[in-house]
């Protein structure tokens, strides 16, 4: 069988965590894929020195929203803080891990939190992080290190809303390109997981072409053990897909990073409110 059908290759999962409940979304969803891959799971809390740096200013204030008037901040306190949030994010990884015997690690470094985070995904496989971190509207945009992953990581990247876990249906977009082949078999994996249906939406400008790609795809979904569904996206584009996606109620959409340039897969991103996995 060749290597485009086997199991996705996924040994090391990396978890950008903070004080976030986007952070605790990451976590779960990491967790999850970690036990059913029998993945290793590798927890970062980076200090961050921007915020360091702030809290050494004489007019530090900290505001906690809907307030205004605010407490002094200095540098002692917020390293504390930061303390305390590395260690409440490590206790939470360890519990959930080692409930699902799960192999982990955990180390705290001091840093830009985007650049500190790409370069511990080089040592991964997959990157789990929450889509935004503190956010004050409805539907935030993304945050800088989720934006600056999405980018510039150079693995497959899950990006996770709060609150919102791995739900099924699990929908894939395919191409037929490799990129699609990666994506379509961790799709089926999460779908197999959850015991639910795998939509495929086959990019495919004719009905020959629909025909085509779904053809290639056929007889090794069949095996897989899940509820297939196709629907065909005349173009790859971000508005379409997140009609689609919306029309359909997915509770996870899987994607080749290439299939949109881009300016319009961070607009896709944007829109989003169920997660997304970004394969590399």
């Amino acid at each position: 069988m060749s290597e485009q059908y086997d199991e996705p290759t996924i040994r090391r999962i990396l978890v950008a965590l903070d004080a976030s409940r986007y952070s605790l979304a990451a976590l779960e969803a990491a967790i999850e894929l970690a036990a059913g891959l029998e993945a290793e799971l590798q927890g970062i809390f980076v200090e961050d020195v921007n915020l360091l740096r702030a809290a050494g200013s004489p007019a530090a204030r900290e505001v906690q929203y809907p307030f205004v008037a605010g407490a002094r901040l200095d540098r002692k306190r917020m390293e504390r803080e930061m303390r305390a949030q590395a260690a409440q994010a490590r206790q939470s990884l360890v519990a959930a891990c080692e409930h699902l015997q799960v192999k982990w690690s955990f180390r705290v470094v001091r840093g830009e939190v985007a650049p500190e985070v790409l370069a511990a995904a080089l040592g991964a496989d997959l990157l789990s992080l929450g889509k935004a971190s503190r956010p004050l509207v409805r539907r935030p945009r993304m945050g800088s290190t989720a934006r600056a992953a999405a980018s510039r990581a150079p693995k497959s990247v899950f990006l996770l809303q709060r609150d919102v876990g791995i739900q099924p249906p699990v929908m894939v977009t395919y191409d037929g390109s490799p990129l699609a082949w990666q994506a379509l078999r961790i799709a089926a994996h999460l779908a197999r997981r959850k015991g639910g249906c795998l939509i495929v939406l086959v990019v495919a400008g004719t009905s020959d072409e629909e025909y085509r790609l779904q053809a290639e795809t056929a007889d090794w979904l069949r095996q897989q053990g899940v509820l297939i569904r196709y629907r065909r996206l005349a173009r790859a584009s971000a508005a379409l897909l997140t009609r689609q996606v919306q029309s359909e109620g997915g509770g996870v959409l899987v994607l080749g990073a290439t299939l949109l340039p881009p300016g319009a897969l961070q607009t896709l991103l944007d829109g989003m409110d169920c997660p997304v996995l970004l394969v590399r």
